[in-house]
């Protein structure tokens, strides 16, 4: 579908969408190599890392809620940020370092180096 559109409008998506559709390839490979684990776990068993599938669905909602509400450049950050320090239990420090990094490639890659305009989100749209 990129492909119909013109250069500049395309090359967002197939920017994305062929690293993404080779990874998948490459996971479907490995997940197909791998024999079977026969243990199954009961519902609701927290996984290596402590957290529910439950848990994994909020963070997601809460990374939409921000992305809509703040846009990219500032709800993206802010949701790296706490869930590096309350879900990880990261110090703030690394929490501070991981939302300035997420900042620094949204920012620099999207906006300055390709000059992406960006979703600003709902409520700073209201705001400025």
């Amino acid at each position: 579908m990129a492909l119909g559109l013109p250069q500049k409008a395309a090359f967002m998506p197939l920017l994305i969408g062929v690293p993404g559709v080779i990874l998948c390839l490459w996971q479907l490979v490995l997940d197909l190599r791998r024999p079977p684990d026969r243990v199954e776990a009961p519902d609701g068993e927290r996984d290596g890392e402590g957290r529910t599938e439950v848990e994994i669905f909020l963070w997601l909602g809460a990374f939409s809620v921000a992305l809509i509400g703040f846009g990219f450049v500032v709800g993206g950050p802010l949701v790296v940020l706490a869930f590096v320090r309350f879900a990880s239990g990261e110090s703030w420090q690394n929490a501070l370092l991981a939302g300035a990094g997420t900042f620094a490639v949204v920012f620099g890659v999207f906006i300055w180096l390709l000059e992406l305009p960006l979703f600003q989100g709902l409520i700073l749209e209201a705001i400025l």
